[in-house]
């Protein structure tokens, strides 16, 4: 479970919501910050931008610019503004040189998403270290955010090829996809928003995103937060002979 990595697509709605999205990754929401906050503000100065390494207020009119050359002067009341990316670690991974990681992810996502990329922010001050990618779905004129996400069926290829891709070289696993009751599921969820309850991105502008993806899946927050997912496994007992000859899984490469 602690090997494992997590990425999740979110849809960015509203007028405001690109300059909220922003003005969260680029740490400029004062109701984030505090001695009640889950950001560690000690540590702020850690966090780094590998793409859109300029103000909220700036980035989004950049957005609202280029979509107005496009002859889009009136977006749907629901339409999708940005696609947003988020890639996690493991929590307690801050000892560790993780650049290397969050560099490979800002590459892939150049690769593999189509729009245009208006910011990539790497955050070390808050208890897993974690990436957030802003991604304008505008595509041969039109604004594609929907497309862009897709179904659940695009978020398992997605998390299926940034493991072929990126995650399997640093020695992570996929998440763990355990077939969950209805009632498994219920329970994993409430246990997972109850841990969130001293975590303040339950006051963050993003939480709209998070909480929707944590009732559609919470099986990877659960193992970000090291939370029992379903009754333990059974553990088979093994003779010492076949403790002692036994292969394992190999080696893996690149550890972080």
């Amino acid at each position: 479970m602690a090997s494992s990595h997590l990425i999740r697509l979110g849809a960015i709605k509203g007028k405001q919501g690109v300059l909220d999205a922003l003005k969260h990754n680029k740490r400029e929401l004062q109701s984030e910050r505090g001695a009640s906050a889950n950001i560690d503000v000690n540590r702020t100065p850690l966090n780094y931008p590998l793409a859109g390494n300029d103000s909220p207020a700036n980035i989004a009119t950049y957005a609202k610019v280029q979509m107005l050359k496009a002859g889009i002067e009136t977006p749907r009341k629901n339409g999708v503004m940005a696609v947003e990316v988020i890639f996690s670690l493991p929590i307690n991974r801050h000892s560790q040189d993780t650049k290397p990681f969050f560099m490979d992810c800002y590459e892939w996502v150049n690769k593999t998403f189509a729009g245009e990329l208006l910011s990539f922010d790497v955050h070390l001050d808050e208890a897993a270290p974690h990436a957030h990618a802003v991604i304008l779905p505008l595509i041969d004129g039109k604004m594609k955010g929907s497309e862009l996400i897709g179904g659940k069926g695009n978020l398992l290829r997605l998390i299926n090829l940034f493991h072929a891709d990126i995650a399997r070289h640093y020695g992570l696993s996929r998440p763990d996809r355990k077939r969950l009751t209805v009632s498994d599921r219920e329970t994993l969820e409430r246990n997972v928003l109850r841990r969130l309850r001293a975590d303040n991105v339950m006051q963050s502008s993003v939480w709209p995103i998070v909480r929707d993806l944590i009732h559609k899946d919470p099986l990877p927050f659960a193992q970000l937060l090291s939370i029992q997912a379903g009754p333990a496994k059974q553990v088979s007992s093994k003779s010492f002979v076949q403790i002692m000859t036994s292969q394992g899984k190999g080696k893996t490469t690149n550890p972080i």
